[in-house]
């Protein structure tokens, strides 16, 4: 066993996040996930975004981002993370917050932790074992796709709708039954607070998802 299943298998790293309040995110691509995340870090939690840390790997190991599914390079990462625990990215989360925040003083720890994007069934069933809800947005798949080209991230900034749609359905997994595999399909019907994000109205939005959640700017 190494290094990384020791800790998560030790009963005082469960103990850590004991009356931590903890978030996580899913939802279908170009839905308002990010969007989310950057109201609970302003409302003063510890955000691990799960999307950036497989960009980074998969850039780096294989000169791309692209996503689409448990076979695109990006699944592949997510797939290998989950084989090493069926928690994967919630895990890391967990892990990164677990290295950065615990040592210090209770008084200078962050709200909670929040961590997104979630993709696996195996993932919801970690986070709700550790006392998390999941917090699931979508949109119609049309804005979806106008906000993924309009943000203009590396590949997608030519991606056609066909392409989009295509990956989309991939990521959906509506007939995987592994559930350490990308899911979203399933994953979004375990959620615990279920947010629609198809109005062109940000303000609206951002009022809306504080509101379900609870918080406010600033804590």
């Amino acid at each position: 066993m190494d290094l990384h299943q020791k800790l998560v298998n030790d009963p005082e790293f469960k103990k850590v996040f004991e009356g931590v309040s903890i978030f996580g995110v899913a939802g279908s691509n170009g839905s308002g996930k990010d969007t989310i995340l950057d109201i609970l870090a302003e409302a003063g939690y510890f955000v691990f975004n799960v999307g950036d840390n497989l960009r980074q790997i998969t850039k780096a190991v294989m000169g791309t981002t692209q996503r689409g599914g448990n076979d695109s390079p990006t699944g592949r990462i997510g797939s290998a993370q989950r084989s090493i625990y069926p928690g994967g990215p919630i895990t890391l989360g967990m892990i990164d917050y677990w290295a950065r925040v615990p040592y210090m003083p209770k008084e200078l720890w962050p709200a909670g932790l929040a961590i997104g994007s979630v993709r696996s069934v195996s993932e919801v069933n970690t986070l709700k074992e550790f006392g998390g809800k999941l917090i699931v947005v979508d949109a119609d798949p049309k804005v979806r796709y106008e906000r993924v080209v309009t943000r203009g991230r590396t590949y997608e900034k030519a991606i056609t709708f066909e392409q989009f749609v295509t990956e989309d359905e991939a990521e959906m997994g509506k007939n995987e039954t592994d559930p350490t595999k990308f899911g979203l399909a399933q994953v979004m019907e375990m959620g615990d607070i279920v947010l629609d994000n198809s109005q062109d109205n940000v303000e609206e939005f951002i009022k809306a998802v504080r509101q379900a959640i609870g918080v406010n700017a600033n804590g």
